[in-house]
């Protein structure tokens, strides 16, 4: 971050000329915790790292990786799990191992986001208006792949390489989890929806 840039985001932040060097100490520490300059396996909190070359915005969350392509909406996340990743921060490349052994490179980082699970509402039960910036990864048993935020972007897999993409606007996510079918009821009312059987929940934006 260049030097102007961080005097901008101090003063979004609060600070003044008359502010204490505490005081801006304890800002620059919430904005290491939100937005760590190196992480390490295993990550105390789940992580969205950006990247570049390619751009991708992957979750670490456990032993869950999420890698959603940036800038191509229509292509469907992939996810796996994965057993190591190498200490990552902005500059750093992005390299995840999984169960296999097979070390995937994901991009060079330019941002890191701290997820604090606490501060996302409960997926279930959840209203449309309550979602805010949060965003889910929902995989199902039948390998379908969705984004749940503020509206719900669904793929299926059509044959060996192509993807269908299915996009719903949403009143209430009814029920969402692992081992049990998704439903939801439509916005402007109607009948709820069944996805699928969920397989796997991973919290991946806030």
């Amino acid at each position: 971050m260049s030097l102007s840039a961080l005097l901008g985001t101090l003063r979004n932040r609060g600070a003044e000329w008359g502010t204490s060097d505490e005081e801006v100490l304890e800002i620059l520490n919430a904005m290491e915790a939100e937005h760590p300059s190196l992480v390490r396996w295993p990550a105390e909190l789940p992580v969205t790292v950006q990247t570049t070359a390619p751009e991708h915005r992957v979750t670490l969350s456990g032993s869950d990786v999420v890698v959603r392509p940036v800038g191509e909406g229509s292509r469907m996340p992939s996810a796996w799990k994965a057993t190591h990743f190498r200490a990552v921060g902005p500059g750093r490349s992005l390299i995840v191992t999984d169960t296999e052994g097979i070390e995937h490179r994901l991009g060079v980082a330019t941002l890191v986001h701290s997820l604090d699970p606490d501060e996302a509402p409960p997926l279930e039960d959840l209203g449309q208006p309550d979602v805010g910036g949060a965003r889910w990864f929902v995989g199902f048993e039948d390998g379908s792949r969705a984004i749940v935020g503020q509206r719900i972007t669904l793929w299926r897999p059509e044959g060996r390489r192509a993807t269908s993409q299915e996009l719903y606007k949403f009143a209430r996510i009814l029920s969402c989890e692992e081992g049990a079918e998704m439903h939801f009821a439509p916005a402007g009312g109607g009948k709820p929806v069944s996805l699928g059987r969920v397989a796997r929940v991973v919290l991946v934006d806030l």
